[in-house]
């Protein structure tokens, strides 16, 4: 890899699918070396590994690739599972926003970014809007932490190298107090922040954990003001009942399996 290339390998990867997209058509080495300023074995590397896991396909000519009929695939299970589980948790989240009296959410990580795939405003005078939420960074607000701590360590690992790469601005804290922030959130099976996401807003978040033991999303609630002093108290039963519950409906259901 060129040594002024100064992201990670996820990074890159993200960002060769992207002008996959962005192009609608055939993508040669040769625009993704320029692009990235990449040397020419650092750049099929790359393209190796997206057509090893059947995300790109190599055309006639040499050095020309399209997006195979397999991410065309991923691309619509990953929509099919947003609805499934925004179908699901309506009724739920209803309910946790009627008890918590605050505005609360799931989300499901694709890539590395969270969405979220279901918003319920909360009862109260003053409530938290959907915005900042609905789209972030795997480090930043606590359900986006929540599903960040139960990634694989590589994973994991990946997300940290990354933050090392970015400004004060973007990441204003040490990697190091992340990492341990993450070992926290798995040991004790929630996630906290405050101010992370907008101003005076605190979140509480705990993972929904499937029959498999693997990470389905995140359920969390959002607080204002003085009413988010101590956001724990009072919240995490509530939370961890919703996401048990939501567990319990995704079983029942039986949504298309993914892999």
């Amino acid at each position: 890899m060129n040594n002024n290339d100064n992201v990670s390998s996820l990074d890159r990867i993200l960002d060769i699918m992207l002008m996959f997209a962005g192009h609608g058509r055939v993508v040669t080495r040769r625009e993704i070396e320029r692009r990235f300023g990449l040397s020419r074995s650092s750049a099929y590397r790359y393209l190796h590994s997206l057509r090893r896991r059947g995300l790109i396909t190599a055309m006639a000519r040499s050095g020309e690739f399209v997006l195979s009929p397999g991410f065309v695939r991923l691309a619509a299970l990953t929509e099919e599972y947003g609805r499934d589980m925004s179908e699901i948790a309506a009724p739920i989240l209803r309910e946790l926003a009627g008890i918590t009296g605050e505005s609360a959410m799931v989300t499901h990580r694709a890539g590395d970014r969270v969405l979220c795939v279901r918003f319920q405003d909360g009862p109260r005078a003053v409530r938290v809007g959907l915005g900042p939420a609905a789209n972030t960074p795997l480090y930043k607000g606590a359900s986006a932490k929540v599903h960040l701590a139960y990634m694989t360590k590589a994973d994991i690992r990946d997300v940290l190298d990354h933050c090392r790469t970015l400004s004060a601005e973007e990441f204003p804290r040490q990697v190091d107090d992340l990492e341990s922030e993450l070992l926290e959130i798995r040991e004790r099976g929630y996630a906290t922040s405050a101010g992370e996401l907008e101003a005076s807003v605190v979140s509480v978040a705990v993972p929904i954990i499937g029959s498999d033991n693997n990470i389905l999303g995140v359920v969390a609630v959002a607080s204002v003001g003085e009413r988010a002093q101590s956001p724990e108290d009072g919240l995490l039963d509530h939370l961890r009942i919703a996401a048990a519950r939501i567990n319990r409906e995704w079983d029942r259901a039986k949504p298309l399996e993914l892999f």
